[in-house]
């Protein structure tokens, strides 16, 4: 089968267009034949080498976590799918024609929501709602800012939030504005042109994914007894930054995703009633991957992208 195999860790080029056996499923698996993958920054950090997993990885290996497509076998002891359910979810290796599933990560896909839809919901839907759900925990009426509220976490944060009833402050760049005002954000701010902390005050709750100076700056305008999350892994434990909450009273925390098929099935239920809005900003085919990830890592994609396989 035709897949992108990480062969080293390294730049964008180290992803090569190859072919390899298809994988094998088990009697508690489905096989998949992939119609889109969802593209992560976590992936670029995996193929560099960088991210905490990369560790663990096993060489050569098919990167990819987000999927989308069609079941084409099942295992005995599968009941929930059936051969021909067009599915989305989370899976490890994403970026071939094929891969395997357990049914405990997938769901099926609402037949009007395409696969690239589909394909682009499940990390960063899952980091998003498990951020203002469970570590921000946002409560009607709270205030929260949402960092890079256009990007592919940023656009979904911002209307779990607004489930909530909260109101929410938004950073992006002046060209996303009014596809935030389509999103509910009650105050955008152009980050180009003006300083967060000026607008943005006595905050309930931040989701920053930038650490460093930025997540300083946030911490600054939370009250006390608030809370933070800090996306990126890269910024765990920074010293000022724990100083600076300490000293506020604030609960900082660097969250990990963790899979979920009830929150993913929520999401479908949510597609399904149009409810939730994935913009998908491009679709790459697979033998271009090093331009998507090149994509991922010059962090000014707004909504998602994605990659067709099939």
């Amino acid at each position: 089968m035709k897949a992108i195999l990480l062969h080293k860790f390294g730049q964008p080029e180290a992803l090569q267009f190859s072919e390899t056996a298809k994988p094998v499923i088990n009697n508690d698996q489905v096989l998949i034949k992939v119609i889109a993958a969802g593209i992560n920054p976590v992936d670029a950090k995996i193929r560099s080498g960088l991210h905490r997993s990369s560790k663990s990885l096993q060489l050569p290996a098919i990167l990819g976590k987000d999927v989308s497509g069609i079941i084409e076998q099942v295992g005995s002891n599968v009941s929930a799918f059936k051969i021909g359910d067009e599915i989305f979810g989370i899976v490890n290796g994403s970026y071939a024609a094929y891969t395997t599933a357990s049914p405990d990560t997938i769901v099926k896909k609402p037949a009007h929501v395409s696969f690239y839809e589909a394909a682009a919901i499940p990390t960063a839907g899952l980091t998003a709602y498990q951020a203002v759900h469970e570590q921000l925990q946002i409560k009607a009426g709270q205030k929260v800012l949402i960092q890079s509220a256009a990007g592919g976490v940023g656009h979904l944060a911002v209307q779990f939030a607004k489930f909530a009833g909260a109101y929410v402050y938004g950073t992006a760049s002046a060209k996303n504005a009014a596809f935030l005002s389509e999103l509910g954000v009650d105050e955008i701010i152009n980050y180009k042109e003006q300083k967060f902390e000026e607008i943005a005050t006595e905050l309930d709750a931040v989701m920053d994914t930038m650490g460093g100076e930025i997540l300083y700056r946030a911490i600054k305008i939370v009250k006390p007894g608030g809370k933070v999350v800090c996306l990126p892994s890269s910024t765990k434990d920074d010293p000022i930054a724990l100083k600076m909450a300490e000293e506020r009273n604030i609960e900082l925390i660097w969250p990990m995703m963790q899979p979920s098929k009830e929150q993913l099935q929520l999401f479908a239920t949510w597609l399904e009633k149009e409810k939730l809005r994935v913009k998908v900003e491009k679709v790459f085919s697979l033998t271009d991957m090093v331009s998507a990830h090149k994509t991922i890592e010059s962090h000014g994609v707004s909504g998602k992208i994605v990659a067709k396989i099939s």
